[in-house]
């Protein structure tokens, strides 16, 4: 009996032992049965904690914290429990792995667009001859994009450790080679994607190709400049119009140049211009801007009391509790003949749409959670006036209530400028879903159904103004493109960081970093100041809705202005020291006083910087890419130093330097 036993209980330990399935029978078992499975990796870091590997079969993704050291080209076999994470089958949690070899080569297999689904899920493909449908832009941080074969179209998730972050999106005709994956909140047979690992895997299709963004320059009331560059010689041509239609005609220069400009002129001041130069883009002009410093729900109530034709609201959140009544100024402005519509949160309680009058049209935002939150809060007055003196544009951080009224920290800004106020119609009417008095619920477009179609660039009062909307316009990078843009300081007031924003902020910049806690009320500022000091720098102030998260840049209905000049910037300055201040922040001369004493030179470079000190002194040097990841870390005494980054991709960096009592960070460049 004893032999019996023990016999069995060997046959039962070698069946378990040897219970390795192919990925293709893996995939056909149930959800949360246990697997082991072996592949080749398809992926690195610059896809966070997946990693998607396959064998002959199929391919499948894993997930867990365990593999951050697994790189593309291991073979590895990995045991875990088969998940269904948002129809994308995934082994999670991850129980043991083993990396069995390395620099495996795999090839990607060649597909169409419509064979992307299950049968291709998590494994290594390629796509020849798609377009983007917006080539010409910067790729963006946790940001989707869509490319077409002319019949099907794909998105693409560009997450934010992704190489290719602040890249240029391709024009014309590429291939493109990725891994098959799936998000989807609803249904199993949707939400197919495509995951691009790094430039890589974007293979030029055609022998002349674009390099740099559409650049607009020599703005005027009636003209300005297009300009960009070809890695090859040809011609400059441009199409123009009013509309996406074009229908102005075609502008065209046959001289053959890698730098291609050409001039629009004969436009009048506010008119809307698109263009197309291998991509579109947008322009328009204005006249003045003025700034709020008054009561602000007073203030907004004269401005509503003021209007002549038309009064526009989107407001995330409106309460008249505690406040001067704002709806019964918009009762009064349309019970006295102007067109009123209102688009609110519907997310919100919003007791302050029960005090608007039942003939006063209005539009709730949808509340699915795939929508996120309609977060905007801005006015819009007289847009469509005749006389361009006329129309007002509000918007800022500030929501409708007591407590963002009266207690908490916000900021408002009041546009006078007929540009930017039918820019901010434009966006209104695509969530209202038609340009009449009342809403079209079954054309009404909020979230990510909305697309990128309004201008970003205007020119008023002399000063270019820049405006992107969420989550169409990849607003996060506009913001990481303003940080970059900075040469001496940067200012920024922002209600919404995380607990690991703080740990990494707190730690790095020391008393640069304080947390409102001691003045009252709630920090709600989205708000960035670059170089305020130096006229010389752009000076330069980012606001609006937007807070700095993933859900405000890929869900959530938000706006963001870009205002360069130095006025405004000064302006916004003198309010941050004050709340600086009264939070402990210390301004610290000593860092000035180093900072002008120490010389970082050649920047840019290609490869090797040198710094210089007026004394021998200890140093503690640490070098960041953007994404906050350290590439160089070490300890001098010296007043000579020497650095290089030969190893190290092009692009942007930032310089840590402490000494004994003193730290600062510096910009540099590598080209």
């Amino acid at each position: 009996m004893k032999n019996f036993i023990l016999f069995f209980i060997f046959l039962l330990f070698s069946q378990i032992s040897f219970s390795q399935e192919n990925i293709a029978e893996a995939r056909s078992m149930n959800i949360g049965e246990t697997v082991t499975v072996t592949g080749i990796v398809t992926n690195g870091s610059e896809l966070g904690s997946i990693r998607y590997f396959q064998d002959e079969t199929a391919g499948i993704a894993a997930y867990g914290s365990q593999l951050s050291d697994v790189e593309r080209g291991d073979e590895i076999t990995v045991t875990g429990v088969l998940k269904d994470y948002n129809y994308l089958l995934e082994i999670d949690p991850v129980t043991s792995f083993t990396v069995n070899s390395s620099n495996n080569e795999i090839s990607p297999t060649i597909v169409n667009i419509s064979e992307l689904g299950e049968n291709t899920e998590s494994e290594l493909v390629q796509f020849d001859n798609v377009t983007f449908s917006n080539g010409g832009e910067s790729f963006g941080s946790n940001t989707s994009y869509t490319f077409s074969d002319g019949t099907n179209n794909v998105t693409t998730y560009i997450g934010s450790s992704s190489p290719l972050v602040g890249g240029l999106i391709p024009v014309g005709s590429i291939s493109i080679v990725g891994i098959a994956s799936q998000y989807s909140y609803s249904s199993p047979n949707s939400g197919y994607q495509l995951i691009i690992r790094d430039l890589d895997d974007i293979v030029g299709g055609g022998e002349i190709s674009i390099t740099s963004s559409l650049e607009i320059d020599n703005i005027t009331n009636n003209s300005f400049d297009i300009s960009w560059t070809t890695d090859n010689e040809g011609s400059t041509g441009l199409f123009y119009g009013n509309t996406l239609d074009l229908e102005l005609g075609t502008l065209y220069n046959e001289e053959n140049t890698t730098e291609h400009t050409i001039n629009i002129d004969g436009l009048n001041a506010s008119e809307v211009v698109y263009v197309k130069a291998f991509s579109d883009n947008s322009f328009s002009n204005g006249t003045d801007a003025i700034t709020l410093t008054e009561s602000a729900d007073d203030t907004l109530i004269n401005y509503i009391s003021r209007a002549k034709y038309s009064v526009d609201l989107c407001i995330y959140n409106l309460n008249n509790t505690g406040i001067s009544n704002i709806s019964n100024a918009l009762n009064d402005a349309h019970n006295n003949g102007l067109r009123v519509r209102v688009i609110f949160g519907g997310t919100n309680v919003n007791m302050g749409i029960g005090d608007l009058n039942a003939s006063v049209p209005r539009l709730a935002s949808p509340e699915a959670q795939e929508y996120g939150i309609m977060h905007n809060k801005f006015v819009i007055i007289d847009a469509n006036s005749e006389n361009p003196n006329d129309p007002i544009l509000w918007t800022g951080s500030m929501n409708m209530t007591s407590g963002n009224v009266n207690q908490d920290a916000n900021n408002i800004i009041i546009l006078q400028d007929q540009s930017i106020t039918k820019v901010y119609q434009m966006e209104f009417e695509e969530m209202w879903g038609s340009d009449g008095e009342n809403p079209d619920a079954s054309n009404s477009k909020f979230s990510i159904e909305k697309t990128d179609n309004t201008p970003h660039k205007l020119l008023i009062n002399d000063k270019i103004v820049e405006c992107y909307f969420s989550p169409s316009d990849g607003a996060n990078s506009k913001i990481i493109e303003t940080i970059n843009s900075a040469n001496d300081e940067l200012f920024i007031e922002e209600g919404e960081c995380s607990d690991l924003a703080v740990s990494i902020l707190n730690e790095n910049l020391g008393n640069s970093f304080v947390s409102d806690n001691i003045v009252g009320g709630t920090l709600h500022h989205k708000l960035m100041i670059v170089d305020p000091n130096n006229p010389n720098s752009d000076p330069t102030v980012l606001t609006g809705s937007h807070n700095w998260s993933n859900a405000a840049n890929n869900k959530n209905d938000e706006n963001t202005l870009i205002i360069h000049s130095e006025d405004i910037a000064n302006l916004y300055y003198q309010e941050f020291m004050h709340r600086f201040t009264a939070n402990n922040g210390v301004v610290n001369i000593e860092n000035i006083n180093l900072e002008n004493k120490l010389l970082i030179y050649p920047n840019p470079t290609k490869n090797k910087f040198y710094l210089k000190t007026d004394k021998m002194q200890e140093m503690n040097i640490e070098i960041f890419d953007i994404f906050g990841k350290k590439i160089f870390y070490k300890n001098y005494f010296d007043k000579d130093v020497s650095i290089d980054l030969c190893q190290e991709k092009k692009g942007i960096y930032f310089m840590k330097i402490k000494t004994e009592n003193k730290s600062f960070t510096k910009k540099i460049i590598l080209n």
